[in-house]
Order: C-alpha cells, then sequence, then structure tokens
C-alpha cells in the first residue's frame, strides 16, 4: 500500500539560536561532555565517531510537532512516515519515496522565514517533482495573520514582506497552504480526499496558488482541545525512542503577554492536560525506554503552582524518568524542591530576561528580581540545575541596565551550593505580531526597524552584540548552555560537584581560548578529573 504521507517536522539545517559563539570547541568540535572524553581517549584529537553524540541529550530528540502529526495521522487511519529534521535525514526521505507517496506534509513549527521554506521545498521537488506538498503550522498562520495587517497603513509590512508567504508570487512550489491555528483536521480531511483522487479546493482554511495568484478558502475560526487527545506512544516506530530523550507538552498556550513575544495568545487556545492522563503517557514513554523527557511548555502548566502534585504523582508510581521544563518563576514560589528533585527534575529553565526593574516592566514581565533570586537559590540549593534566558536590547536598554542584569546574574551564580546556573544571551528582535511592534509602542519608544536590525532611542541593534560579549567575559561562576551533553554521563558518570566543576572549567577555557588560545596538554589537564579512567 502505497504511503499517504511523509511528514517533515523541521528543516533541520539551522543551529542554536542563541548568539554565543564562544562556546568551548575542540577540534572544531563543540566540547560536548562526549566530545571532551574522545579528545582525551585520542591524547589530544577528536577521532570519529565520538560515542554518546546523537544520542541521551535534549538536542537529540524528535520535534513533537512531527510526533503529535504522527500519532494524529495515524490515529485517522492513514498510512504515513516521519522525517525529523529534513537536512539531516535527506537519505530517509529518499528511501520513503520508494513506497510511492501521494504527499508531503511540512510543519511550520520550526520555520522563521520564507527563504527556509522555499529551500525546503525546493530540494523536495529535486527528489520528487510531482508530490503534492502540503505545509501549515504556525509559520503559515503567521503569514497569513501578517497579509491581514497589511491593509492597516501604519503596521510595518514593507519590511516583512520578502519574509512571509502571500505577499508576492515568489511562493514556494506548495500545493496547498492550511492557515488556521489548528490545522490537524483539515489536513486529515485533505489527505482522505487526495488518497481518494477527490479536490482539496473546498476545505476552509486553506489557500492555494497557481502560479499567478493566490485562492483562499472560507476562513474559520475554529478551537478545540487538541492537547487532551494523548499521543498513542505505544503505537509509534522504535526510531522515535531511541534517542533516549522524548518531548512532552503539559499544557498548551501561555497567559501572560510579554512585550517581546509574537505567540499566538488566544485565550481559547489555553488547556492543561489532565494529570491523571499525563501520568499515563509518562508510564508509555517509560516502557519504551525513555530516561529523559523535556516538558515543551511555553510556561510549564501555564504557572498554575501545581509542580508538587506532579512530582508527588511521578514518585508514588515509580516513574523511572529523569525531567526539565520551562517555567514561570512566580510559579516557583510555592514548590518543594527537595520533591521537585525526588521525582527526577534535573533542570529548571527560567525565562527571566533582564534584572533591570524599569526593563522588566517594559517587557510587561511582572516579576521582579528579588524574585527571581529567591527561586534561583532555593533551585541550585536542592542541587536542580537552572538554566536561563536573557535578552538585552530591548526599549529602554542602556548601559547602566546592561550591568544592573550582569551584576544581577553574578549574585545569583552561588558557586557553594551545588547546582549550577546556566545562561543563553539573546539580542532582542523585532518580531512582527508582538506587542512591541505594534505602532503605538513603536512610537513610545522611537522604534524602528525589524527583526536583527532596529533603533530606539536608548540603543541600536549594532551596539548589542558588544554588550553581550562583554556579559559572557565577565561571568566566572556560571556558564552558558551545551544543549548537547549526553544526559547520561552527565548525571549516570559524574557526581554533582564533578558536573558543576566540569560546566566552570569548559566556559573558563572558552574564555581563554578567545583571548590566547589553548594547548593540548591545558585541555588535557583541565579535564582529567572526569575522566580519571582514562589516564595513563
Amino acid at each position: 500500500m502505497s504511503l499517504d504521507a511523509i511528514i517533515i517536522a523541521e528543516a533541520g539545517d539551522m543551529g542554536s539560536a542563541d548568539i554565543i559563539h564562544e562556546r568551548l570547541r575542540l577540534d572544531g568540535k563543540v566540547a560536548t561532555i562526549q566530545v571532551i572524553k574522545n579528545y582525551l581517549e585520542n591524547k589530544g584529537r577528536v577521532v570519529p565517531p565520538v560515542d554518546g553524540s546523537g544520542t541521551m541529550n535534549w538536542g537529540a530528540a524528535y520535534r513533537l510537532n512531527g510526533i503529535y502529526l504522527l500519532s494524529y495521522l495515524l490515529k485517522g487511519g492513514l498510512q504515513v512516515k516521519l522525517i525529523d529534521r529534513f537536512f539531516k535525514d535527506k537519505a530517509s526521505f529518499t528511501e520513503m519515496l520508494a513506497e510511492d507517496p501521494r504527499a508531503v506534509v511540512i510543519s511550520t513549527t520550526f520555520i522563521r522565514n520564507r527563504q527556509t521554506l522555499k529551500r525546503l521545498v525546493e530540494n523536495i521537488r529535486d527528489l520528487a517533482p510531482d508530490i503534492f506538498i502540503i505545509a501549515g503550522g504556525p509559520f503559515v498562520n503567521l503569514s497569513y495573520r501578517m497579509l491581514q495587517r497589511s491593509s492597516d497603513p501604519d503596521y510595518e509590512t514593507h519590511l516583512a514582506r520578502n519574509d512571509f508567504l502571500f505577499f508576492n508570487n515568489e511562493q514556494p512550489r506548495i500545493d496547498l497552504c492550511i492557515t488556521g491555528l489548528q490545522g490537524e483536521d483539515i489536513l486529515l480531511k485533505a489527505l482522505r480526499r487526495i488518497r481518494l483522487n477527490r479536490p482539496v479546493d473546498d476545505l476552509p482554511n486553506t489557500v492555494r496558488f497557481d502560479g499567478k495568484k493566490y485562492s483562499f478558502s472560507e476562513q474559520k475560526d475554529t478551537i478545540f482541545d487538541n492537547l487532551n487527545s494523548s499521543i498513542a506512544w505505544e503505537s509509534l516506530p522504535e526510531k522515535i525512542f531511541k534517542p533516549g530523550v522524548i518531548p512532552l507538552q503539559t499544557s498548551k498556550g501561555c497567559p501572560f503577554k510579554c512585550a517581546f513575544c509574537n505567540f499566538t495568545k488566544d485565550r481559547r487556545l489555553m488547556f492543561i492536560k489532565d494529570l491523571d492522563r499525563l501520568v499515563k503517557e509518562l508510564k508509555a514513554i517509560s516502557a519504551r525506554g525513555v530516561r529523559f523527557v523535556r516538558f515543551t511548555d511555553d510556561n510549564f502548566r501555564h504557572g498554575k503552582g501545581n509542580l508538587n502534585a506532579l512530582s508527588r504523582r511521578i514518585i508514588q508510581e515509580s516513574i523511572p524518568i529523569k525531567w526539565m521544563t520551562m517555567v514561570r518563576a512566580t510559579a516557583l514560589e510555592g514548590v518543594d524542591f527537595e520533591l521537585l528533585k525526588e521525582s527526577g527534575c534535573i533542570e529548571v529553565l527560567l525565562g527571566l530576561e533582564s534584572a533591570d526593574p524599569q526593563i522588566l516592566a517594559n517587557m510587561n514581565k511582572k516579576a521582579n528580581p528579588q524574585l527571581y533570586a529567591r527561586v534561583v537559590k532555593r533551585l541550585l540549593a536542592a542541587g536542580i540545575d537552572t538554566s536561563c534566558y536573557f535578552l538585552f536590547g530591548f526599549p529602554g536598554e542602556t548601559t547602566k541596565t546592561v550591568k544592573n542584569t550582569l551584576k544581577f546574574i553574578k549574585r545569583i551564580e552561588f558557586p557553594e551550593l551545588p547546582g549550577t546556573l546556566s545562561w543563553a544571551l539573546f539580542p532582542f528582535s523585532l518580531a512582527p505580531l508582538s506587542p512591541v511592534y505594534e505602532p503605538e509602542m513603536r512610537k513610545k519608544y522611537g522604534l524602528t526597524g525589524y527583526m536583527d536590525e532596529w533603533q530606539h532611542r536608548t540603543m541600536a541593534s549594532s551596539d548589542v552584540m558588544a554588550y553581550i560579549k562583554g556579559v559572557f567575559s565577565d561571568l566566572e561562576h556560571s556558564c552558558p548552555m551545551y544543549r548537547n551533553d549526553n544526559l547520561k554521563m552527565l548525571h549516570d558518570d559524574l557526581l554533582p560537584a564533578e558536573r558543576k566543576k566540569l560546566f566552570l572549567a569548559r566556559h573558563r577555557l572558552s574564555k581563554h581560548a578567545v583571548k590566547e588560545g589553548l594547548s593540548q596538554a591545558e585541555i588535557i589537564d583541565t579535564f582529567s578529573f572526569a575522566f580519571p579512567d582514562l589516564e595513563n
């Protein structure tokens, strides 16, 4: 039987989105723990293959958007297969073409501009010129919403039109775009019609392009709770579980309206997964051999403060997983951190963004540095590693506010505590459809530009990199995030104190390498404590 579709979760040719390029590299490879071990084993060289790479790390996990679509369409009676990252797995895509698929489905969750989508589509067309291509998801929806805003002469769409769909005739050769906030039901109907050789033109929330003009079908505003339609983990192929790491969503949407964020803030899209259902899914994932789970919520369970209840259930049900999540700091004040640690929590990610009260107010963060400091200290004291996002250059940012954030980070490093503080430092990006992109906010701050090139009354985008590099260089007892570290090696092979020592030594060497370079002997001597069995 022919495949109904091949699902593509991500293009997969882009690196980390943050701007810290000074991560330590050994023989050109980012110095993850597995690369460090290989370097020591081979007396100052990295010799492929690197044991522990591509598995047991947060970056190796299959993308949840692809997993969800695969499960949804399989439950809908279709024959579908999944490509997680196209440009990293073109060989598997080519093999799947031998099964005569009727369509390719592109999820745009991780696509940021039309150029990336066009390149992906062109590569698909090179291999399957006549295949029916369907694209949907956040980027398609964002493009449609930008098109709607283009009728407002005060809204900046001129600079954005080259990055979004539907503005000109340089549309990627996509046969059907699904524009809805939730499009999986339309996708299922479209694939069923394609199987029966029936037309798809009258499906709502879709766009067709004939090479000359766009045809928009009826755009219906429909919302349904798709979060509590559990993924059928037990029926998914083994390759999804092979990395030993799985993403899982426990809530959808975010009730907060940070001024820099352009995620859709429709309250009708906000759902929290039933705790019993969540526990059932965790058991199913664990039964497939998964040891590490990353909860992918924008704001864990909407910051409702029920982390204690979840932790108790994981402990009571004896679910043998280690996990991390992103959560709002305000949701952690009433949490039992020892209970959190006992349930397997190894890391909490906080979107702190700034530690200057005025910048936090400008961002509409509804938080304060004193709260941040209390939460971080308690997490680190419990031995839970804490990673933080910081954003530099938001309107109102000055040399003084950057220094305030730097001083704050130094205050929360707590080198004496068992947990380690890590961070990612981002430049502000003026994202379309975010609150700060609105005409009244531009006027308020004297803000001009688009995405990574902007200027306001107190700073310009050209200034930001120097500030970020200064923060990077000044921090000594915390470190940048390394998302591809092998988690088993970190948490099974190293004691907490050794893990922290490795993290901080890596950052120290990366700064040294930028200024003076490193010798093989210095690198080997620095990291030998972590791998005593390799000593001569």
